[in-house]
């Protein structure tokens, strides 16, 4: 995989999630960077192997053309130093707003749709054994 500036990449997180950045690019000793919203810190800049944590990282998105580029970088930096906060700006709420200046987390509705499930299901068994 060759990265390249604006790209949005992931690493696998916890339970079955995956933590998103925006690739950065290379620095005149070869190291990439990121810019992500790091779990129980803050949206930050920091290496990829930093990010990675281990992980293989794999390419989500390419940026269609430098304007676009310029574009999702002026409003990712414009977040640096921004808290993370699981439910209301996570990680991918970071990337979406650095996309497109809208936050969204599918990865966070799909978790509460799953656990709602779960929790109705639980519901209707319990309900069944008492009848």
């Amino acid at each position: 995989m060759q990265l390249e500036r604006g790209n949005v990449i992931k690493r696998p997180g916890p339970w079955g999630t995956d933590h998103l950045g925006l690739f950065a690019g290379f620095d005149q000793l070869g190291r990439g960077w990121v810019i992500h919203n790091a779990k129980d810190e803050r949206v930050k800049w920091d290496l990829l192997e930093a990010f990675a944590a281990g992980s293989p990282v794999s390419l989500v998105r390419r940026a269609v053309n430098v304007y676009e580029i310029e574009a999702i970088f002026a409003r990712a930096q414009e977040l640096l130093g921004r808290q993370f906060d699981l439910v209301n700006f996570n990680c991918e709420h970071f990337v979406t707003v650095a996309l497109a200046g809208k936050a969204a987390s599918p990865q966070l509705l799909g978790v509460a749709v799953g656990l709602t499930l779960v929790a109705a299901l639980s519901l209707l068994a319990t309900s069944s054994v008492g009848s």
